[in-house]
């Protein structure tokens, strides 16, 4: 960023490359919607650009970059707060991309169709009680544990104290034992 800040223009195609698929990512599981988390997405780097003669190296990159994608979600979502944060006509993102919590919670994988679709409703369940979170956990436990950020780097990222950070983890957490104690067990 700093390169581009002093001009450097292909600095920028490589940080849009870099971070532009986390950022999808982030954003997508934040709101639950595809179209929101492309425009989304594009608003953060348009940001990125606007500010581009004044950015100061208070922070890593990132941290910076996800927190504009915060502030961006966050309006969107009290925006939209009238509607369900789950559309059954959202666009889903690839069950690859998608399953990086699940290889946790499932340890043997196989191609067999009936693993395969329980793995998907599992998938499925994980997704609802996550979008189901209040706003703070919900975004907690995207950046932990679908971007594998530090809960440090989250709480520079969500400008909150370290110790609320790890209260919102562990509710966060806890909430969704209580909720998916029935399907994935003790």
């Amino acid at each position: 960023m700093l390169s581009y800040r002093d001009g450097d223009d292909y600095a920028f195609e490589i940080l849009y490359r870099r971070y532009e698929k986390p950022l999808l990512n982030f954003l997508y599981r934040a709101v639950m919607n595809a179209d929101d988390a492309e425009s989304l997405c594009q608003e953060t780097f348009f940001r990125v650009v606007r500010a581009r003669k004044n950015y100061k190296a208070t922070a890593q990159f990132k941290t910076w970059l996800f927190h504009i994608a915060l502030n961006l979600c966050r309006d969107r979502l009290r925006r939209m707060k009238h509607q369900s944060h789950l559309s059954l006509n959202s666009h889903v993102l690839s069950q690859d991309d998608e399953n990086i919590m699940l290889q946790e919670l499932i340890s043997d994988p196989s191609s067999d169709l009936e693993k395969h679709v329980e793995t998907d409703e599992l998938g499925s369940l994980i997704q609802k009680a996550i979008a189901y979170l209040p706003e703070e956990e919900h975004i907690v436990v995207i950046l932990k544990e679908y971007q594998g950020l530090k809960l440090s780097e989250i709480a520079n990222i969500m400008n909150r104290p370290i110790g609320t950070v790890k209260s919102l983890n562990h509710r966060a957490h806890q909430k969704l034992k209580k909720a998916l104690v029935k399907y994935i067990g003790d």
